[in-house]
């Protein structure tokens, strides 16, 4: 399996980053409950960054990259203020444009794979 590519856009300042970690709940009587972790990797982040850009070829670029890996193939990334690169998908994505530049605003799941 091929290395994934490196996405090197840095992102606008006050990035979202969420994490909901997967738990398994089984609920007895009297109001006790056992939880475990939902699996090996039960605490993946999933992170929205808004990158901006401010030319015409920087924004193909971008809409390139992101197409091309199409909410599929994973990709690497170190987000702001970790120090540590992540593997993430990016499913859905939205453009908006303006007069001087254009923001993508991301969703970037954490995946293992």
């Amino acid at each position: 399996m091929p290395e994934p590519e490196v996405f090197n856009w840095i992102p606008r300042e006050g990035m979202e980053t969420t994490r909901k970690p997967s738990v398994i709940t089984v609920k007895f009587g009297d109001g006790y409950e056992q939880r475990r972790a939902g699996g090996l990797n039960a605490d993946l982040k999933t992170f929205k960054p808004v990158f901006r850009v401010t030319d015409e070829y920087s924004r193909a670029a971008l809409d390139s990259f992101l197409s091309r890996h199409a909410g599929i193939r994973a990709f690497l990334w170190c987000p702001p203020k970790h120090n540590r690169t992540v593997r993430v998908v990016c499913r859905e994505w939205s453009i908006s444009d303006n007069a001087m530049y254009t923001d993508f605003n991301c969703t970037f799941e954490e995946v293992t794979h």
